[in-house]
């Protein structure tokens, strides 16, 4: 009897590709789909407007800058898709606004020498925060402004993480975690002590856990009781390696999250029995180091991407469903188009590309 047919999550070729100068650093969609923005370790900073008609990405791009020979980082988008920042190494962080047909170059902040390595937007407001060394400072594209300069103290920040709400900001690094709260930046944070430094921070959809890894890859899941962590939170280690990426899905029950480290996937569902906390399935698709998993919105569809090019599209958070046609070479950046129905990555040659969703009912193509 022949095996059903597996109805596929994407297109397996690409619909749009594009070459950019040089190793893409970041990618990152503005929350209304309109746009995708890509960094290189050259400087050059592009924009792509997906909503424009048409397969051809040279048809849909913006140069925001050219390439300088300096690195650019991080990139992200605000919340109501009206402004874009991007840092890097050369202690700058650039400010777009996008308005209408227009793009233009709204705020320089000039840090000196201090590399700019995280950038995150605030979950509602048009407000950004971002380290430069110990501290974190928080922008505001309404004042064109700093909101606030935090001191993190022991160290060089090394992850920072808005909580959903928008009202905690999570900077990690050496020792561990501190919490600042947005009604009072100045009163003192929540501190949770690590072994080591905190290397990644990710809270979950709804802001219930922040999942923490560090340097020794120790994993620590902590549970938000409103003010202040559970004080007995799950830890794990023993991973293959160096934890790479987590991923939250956005179930508002039972949360999934998704792991990277080596060669494996692993996700994790918080058990009903209180003592037994978080178990983990590993899911194998890959010969080689994982850089990047991330859930499909509103689903328990993953993607996983590894060093020799090869993405895998999981269902259900765990069966193997295809692999996507790339060219050969580490994926250095991956990300969800916001509705769902794409997915963009690029890789350390430069290249961008985009796979759209699947007629469903088709079976392999």
């Amino acid at each position: 009897m022949p095996k059903p047919k597996t109805t596929l999550i994407l297109n397996p070729k690409p619909q749009s590709q594009i070459t950019l100068s040089e190793y893409v650093t970041a990618i990152a969609w503005s929350p209304n789909s309109k746009y995708l923005a890509a960094a290189t370790a050259s400087g050059e900073t592009v924009l792509f407007e997906d909503a424009k008609a048409g397969n051809d990405l040279t048809q849909k791009l913006i140069e925001l800058q050219a390439p300088t020979e300096i690195s650019v980082d991080c990139l992200g988008f605000s919340a109501d898709g009206r402004w874009l920042a991007a840092g890097g190494q050369d202690g700058k962080v650039r400010v777009w606004k996008l308005d209408g047909d227009q793009t233009v170059i709204a705020e320089t902040l000039d840090l000196g020498t201090k590399w700019i390595e995280h950038l995150i937007w605030h979950p509602t407001r048009p407000e950004f925060a971002f380290s430069f060394g110990k501290y974190v400072q928080i922008w505001s594209a309404e004042t064109l402004d700093i909101v606030t300069t935090l001191h993190f103290e022991q160290s060089t920040v090394l992850a920072i993480a808005w909580h959903p709400s928008g009202e905690l900001l999570s900077v990690g690094g050496d020792s561990g975690i501190k919490v600042w709260t947005a009604k009072d930046w100045y009163e003192d944070p929540i501190r949770f002590e690590m072994p080591t430094a905190t290397s990644k921070l990710v809270w979950d959809r709804v802001g219930e856990y922040l999942v923490a890894s560090t340097l020794d890859n120790l994993v620590v899941v902590m549970q938000w009781l409103g003010t202040d962590f559970d004080a007995s939170p799950w830890r794990m280690q023993g991973f293959p390696g160096k934890i790479r990426c987590f991923d939250w899905s956005a179930s508002k029950t039972s949360p999934l999250l998704a792991s990277s480290s080596g060669s494996d996937v692993v996700v994790w569902e918080k058990h009903a029995d209180l003592n037994v906390g978080w178990e983990g399935e590993v899911i194998k698709g890959h010969n080689s180091i994982v850089g990047f998993v991330a859930f499909k919105p509103k689903s328990e569809v993953i993607a996983s991407a590894d060093e020799n090019g090869r993405i895998a599209i999981w269902k259900d958070a765990k069966d193997w469903v295809q692999a996507l046609e790339t060219p050969m070479g580490e994926i250095t950046a991956m990300q969800w188009q916001p509705q769902g129905k794409k997915l963009a990555a690029a890789n350390a040659d430069g290249e961008l590309m985009l796979w759209t969703e699947s007629s469903q009912g088709k079976g392999f193509r």
